[in-house]
């Protein structure tokens, strides 16, 4: 039995199964799937003909839908009228954006263009100044080259000098080498005669000077003269030691005629005011310091 507390022509609110049939029994709802005693049928569904579940939400549902949809609409018309109104002020609020950028830009180029015309003085200024030192020059280029041209020909004739002065040196050095070796040759001859005897007399006749060369067999111990003194050319002092072991009592008295120590120191003296008088005319310094004595 179906309770209805609306007009014949809309749907019933509820519908409730008859307690003859199954007291207590639920049916589903096609809507919610909700178990309940009171459901819509699908055709009300499909309409939109049911309302809220509870009493004082009497619209149904499709008043509700097309109330939402009038509301729509009227917020579409509302915003559509807002645009219009504010394309104006939204154009305006472009239009000044690009003018500030633009002003910012001209501003950039001003500056720009400043800076370039600063430049471009300074670049003036050095270009005058250049031309003017320019002029100064070329006006002092005859004097200069005047000047180039003497002392062109002062360095040549410096240079010619040079070379006069350069071949003089040569020979004198030449000359002086002549000398030296000339004078070396009189000391060696002359005053310092040095040459080598085999024959251990005194006598001048047997001695055999140094590059000559010899018949007889020299002896095993040639013997080495600086004038008449004269040392062993082999540098064996051993004789030398075996006499004055030999002979001291000799050599003390003074009764020894012969005396090879005393020889040997004689040509050493010789041989060292010979060296010192070399160092004298080849003008070189000795590494150390020559005892005459």
């Amino acid at each position: 039995m179906a309770l209805s507390y609306l007009a014949e022509s809309e749907a019933p609110r509820d519908f409730k199964v008859s307690s003859t049939e199954s007291d207590g029994h639920y049916k589903k709802c096609v809507l919610c799937y909700t178990v309940k005693k009171n459901f819509y049928c699908a055709e009300c569904v499909r309409n939109g003909n049911f309302v809220h579940s509870s009493m004082p939400y009497s619209d149904r549902f499709a008043e509700k839908q097309a109330k939402l949809m009038r509301l729509k609409l009227n917020r579409q018309h509302v915003l559509d009228r807002c645009e219009k109104l504010l394309a104006p002020k939204l154009r305006k609020d472009i239009l000044l954006t690009e003018n500030k950028l633009s002003r910012d830009k001209l501003d950039l180029v001003r500056l720009a263009i400043e800076q370039r015309r600063s430049i471009i003085e300074a670049k003036r200024k050095e270009l005058t100044e250049l031309k003017n030192h320019n002029n100064e020059l070329r006006l002092k280029l005859p004097r200069y080259q005047k000047r180039v041209a003497s002392l062109g020909k002062h360095a040549q004739n410096q240079h010619i000098e040079l070379q006069n002065k350069i071949s003089t040196y040569n020979d004198q050095a030449q000359d002086l080498a002549a000398l030296r070796r000339s004078r070396i040759r009189q000391f060696t001859k002359y005053i310092f005669p040095v040459y080598l005897s085999y024959d251990p007399s005194d006598s001048i006749e047997d001695l055999e000077f140094l590059g000559e060369d010899s018949e007889e067999e020299p002896p095993r111990r040639p013997q080495l003269h600086i004038g008449a003194p004269w040392i062993d050319a082999d540098g064996d002092c051993s004789h030398i030691q075996a006499w004055v072991s030999g002979n001291k009592e000799a050599s003390l008295s003074g009764e020894a005629r012969h005396n090879p120590a005393q020889c040997a120191a004689a040509a050493l003296q010789l041989a060292a005011q010979l060296v010192a008088l070399l160092a004298w005319t080849l003008d070189l310094r000795t590494p150390h310091a020559i005892s005459l004595t």
